[in-house]
């Protein structure tokens, strides 16, 4: 074979284990992060840094080694073995730090556990890279075009990847089956430069494995161990996540994405999550349940004699998951709608005025029913219960927007009640937890005139938008109580009057009262988000010096800092009479950071959309990588007839900075036009295939015409390829940091984008005031 080809398989091959493993493994590591998508970020960060290294530190390999083709099989060997043993590293992480399922995980482990857990594979990752591109530019009189050559056919293969992943791996293997796969491929690519016995005894052990089917029982045996102490009784992987279900005692408890959902038998908060709500309403009927109905809030609502149920839940799994280890739901007044629980409230209240249709996305399962079937009466509801976790995801933080609050009004009938719980605590509520809880009750009561809040270690919010409607008369709730025939174990005539304690709602209200002027949460300005992460942290270290600056932090800042970056790379560009070298350096950077950033917003906007990133990840980040393919393409086609680099440089910049207001722009619309018309914002999901190819076109556009320009007068190909390539991670791990972490929950996503605009508008100038030609070699 010759070597040509084997470079371009092994390019290709590169880029979908680099895709692949990625998906695998953040899906893998969100499990352990309790689900939480500032994690993203952190996750996507270590894994670029980790890559960086290869390619900086390490791809200086490239350049001394004489054995390049045998070094490069001993590392596609290495990459064979270690991706599905990180798999199961991974999963040893809980049990490693005593992390127990549900389990808050802090911010310093989570930093660690994403830096130890990534660091071989994608060091490993980034020298493949560069011997890959060594190897082919040598003794080549064109050397950025055989670069460009590998980039492209390493992105084909992550845009292949992707796709594979997406439509068939998730559906049909286990992330740790679908690693074996992924080390089995750079086994067999590793074959193709040498030969040896590792590599035999290798594929011996795993036709083994598949001979026997260990695959599926070391997937099993490893996520037992994620669930210790409890028993792990199954666990699935859905395209949504996955889902365990462990037991305790006689208790099962069920997980997504290692997130409590609901423990069967935990009756205490089945029943105040229902009978508050249940007994502010005079004569509740007709009842719309979001989440947890399995875990007993059903049996508690139908206490109440009413007419009608809709359980909301996404993911069928769950449904059918839960019967098998719970009574099963049998009542006919239940009707089970899989379906988001944000799409179906936006569907059902556009279809309250309009004739009777089914909405996109809905599924039959066992006695479930269409969500069309559930406003047959195109009436509102007298009872939402949203019952589901706090805001500490961006999924579930799309839950308590002052978007979300709108529309569940828009689905109650006069009167109707709206109820909610939030964390909180018996006695003391700190500072932290009471502007989080503020954010929420200040955004709720921009939409209901009436809230009343129960305090307990879970505080209820009852809210309703008719005056007079709710009450904290203890003696009203317990004669409906009564009048009802409810048997409860814990909401009793004994109990309610603590609950309604009026010294103890005065503390409450009083806390709330001291952060008034709080932020409210919105879909792209998810404050609430940020507010429960401060939160979140101030369980493991004192952050109260925190609270002040948040809502003093504004774009402006942000923009001032990069002005004052411009200035002294301006300064230095003149002093030192830098070459057009320094600039397309520094851009670099930018751009690595500008696309991750472009990556992750896309990601989550989706999220706060329509609520299933998990599902839709793969597809958004394979568009990516599509774009990427083709700029690279296209490039790699004309990049010998570009006589004036500068300037084409110039004009992918003009676009990096054009890009993130065709970004804001557009997915404000789609927001908008989701919010209004959901039929019409489902068909609009084409958008975010059509956004992450284009922000991949530009990168996969420049990065090549970066690599002319400085192999213009530079032989040293390993060190130069190296030094972009890690530039580039580098610049995309510090905006991995930062727009998961800071910039979405502080800025929101509109002003990142306008930020990310005006540095790439900072960048132009820089490359603009550079001169055109090199004068001396660097």
């Amino acid at each position: 074979m010759k070597i040509n080809l084997k470079l371009n398989i092994s390019a290709f091959a590169l880029g979908l284990t680099s895709m692949i493993g990625q998906i695998i493994i953040i899906r893998e590591l969100l499990v352990v992060f309790y689900g939480n998508e500032l994690s993203l970020g952190i996750i996507l960060a270590c894994w670029l840094f980790w890559v960086a290294f290869g390619s900086l530190i390490l791809g200086r390999l490239a350049d001394i080694i004489p054995f390049k083709e045998k070094f490069l099989s001993y590392i596609q060997l290495a990459i064979s073995i270690i991706v599905p043993f990180n798999i199961f590293f991974i999963r040893l992480i809980k049990p490693i730090l005593k992390i127990q399922s549900g389990k808050i995980v802090g911010l310093t482990q989570m930093l660690g556990v994403s830096f130890a857990s990534l660091s071989i594979v994608c060091a490993l990752l980034g020298l493949s890279f560069i011997l890959i591109a060594k190897i082919a530019a040598k003794d080549n009189n064109l050397p950025s075009k055989q670069v460009a050559r590998i980039y492209l056919f390493e992105s084909l293969g992550a845009s292949i990847g992707g796709i594979l992943y997406t439509f068939l791996l998730v559906k049909a293997y286990t992330s740790f089956q679908n690693a074996l796969i992924l080390g089995n491929l750079n086994l067999i690519i590793s074959i193709l430069f040498s030969r040896n016995i590792i590599q035999l005894v290798y594929l011996i052990i795993f036709s083994t494995t598949i001979i026997f089917n260990w695959p599926k029982h070391l997937d099993g045996f490893t996520r037992s161990l994620q669930s210790k102490p409890m028993k792990l009784v199954e666990s699935v992987d859905s395209i949504y996540g996955n889902i365990a279900v462990t037991k305790l005692g006689n208790d099962y408890s069920f997980y997504e994405n290692g997130t409590l959902m609901f423990t069967g038998g935990d009756i205490s908060s089945s029943e105040e999550s229902v009978h508050y709500a249940m007994l502010e309403h005079p004569s509740p009927k007709k009842i719309l349940l979001i989440g947890g109905g399995t875990g007993g809030a059903i049996n508690q609502i139908l206490k109440h004699k009413v007419d009608r149920i809709d359980y909301v839940e996404l993911d069928p799994m769950i449904i059918s998951l839960s019967q098998k280890y719970m009574p099963p739901i049998t009542d006919d007044r239940v009707n089970i709608i899989h379906i988001d629980g944000r799409l179906f409230v936006k569907e059902y209240s556009s279809r309250r005025s309009l004739p009777r249709t089914k909405p996109r996305g809905s599924e039959n399962n066992n006695n479930a029913v269409q969500a069309g079937e559930a406003s047959q009466e195109l009436s509102g509801y007298d009872v939402v219960i949203l019952n589901l976790p706090d805001p500490y995801t961006a999924g579930l933080n799309r839950f308590y927007s002052l978007e979300f609050f709108q529309e569940v009004k828009k689905i109650l009938e006069p009167g109707g009640v709206f109820s909610f719980g939030l964390l909180s605590s018996e006695n003391y509520i700190s500072p932290e937890h009471a502007v989080y809880l503020s954010c929420i009750y200040n955004t709720l009561k921009k939409e209901f005139f009436d809230i009343k809040i129960l305090p307990g270690n879970t505080m209820t919010f009852v809210a309703s938008d008719e005056p007079g409607m709710l009450t904290y008369d203890v003696n009203t709730i317990i004669k409906r109580l009564k009048d009802r025939a409810v048997k409860t174990k814990f909401v009793r005539e004994y109990y309610i009057p603590f609950k309604l304690d009026p010294l103890r709602i005065k503390y409450v209200e009083s806390a709330i009262a001291k952060f008034k002027n709080t932020q409210v949460n919105t879909d792209f300005k998810p404050i609430g988000y940020l507010y429960y992460g401060v939160l979140w942290i101030s369980f493991f270290d004192a952050t109260r010096n925190l609270l002040p600056y948040i809502d003093k932090i504004n774009i402006g800042i942000f923009i001032l800092i990069a002005f004052a970056f411009l200035i002294i790379a301006l300064l230095a560009q003149k002093l030192t009479r830098a070459s057009l070298k320094f600039p397309i350096l520094v851009s670099t950077v930018t751009t690595g950071m500008s696309q991750i950033c472009f990556q992750v917003i896309i990601l989550l906007a989706f999220q706060f959309i329509y609520g299933y990133m998990y599902y839709q990840m793969g597809l958004i980040l394979t568009s990516f990588m599509i774009g990427l393919s083709a700029g690279s393409f296209l490039i790699t086609k004309i990049i010998e007839k570009v006589d004036d680099e500068k300037s084409l440089y110039l004009k992918t910049q003009s676009m990096l900075a054009i890009y993130p207001l065709i970004l804001a722009g557009t997915l404000f619309v789609v927001s908008k036009i989701n919010q209004l018309n959901p039929g019409a914002g489902s068909m609009l999901q084409i958008a975010f295939v059509i956004l992450p190819t284009l922000a991949g076109f530009i990168g996969g556009f420049q990065f090549p015409l970066a690599n002319k320009i400085w192999l213009k007068d530079s032989k040293d190909i390993g060190k130069t390829t190296g030094l972009l390539y890690g530039i580039d991670l580098l610049g995309s791990c510090i905006g991995g940091l930062a727009i998961g972490v800071i910039l979405i929950p502080i800025l929101g996503i509109l002003q990142t984008c306008v930020l990310l605009s005006v540095i790439n508008i900072f960048i132009f100038i820089l490359l603009s005031n550079a001169r055109p030609c090199f004068i001396q070699k660097m």
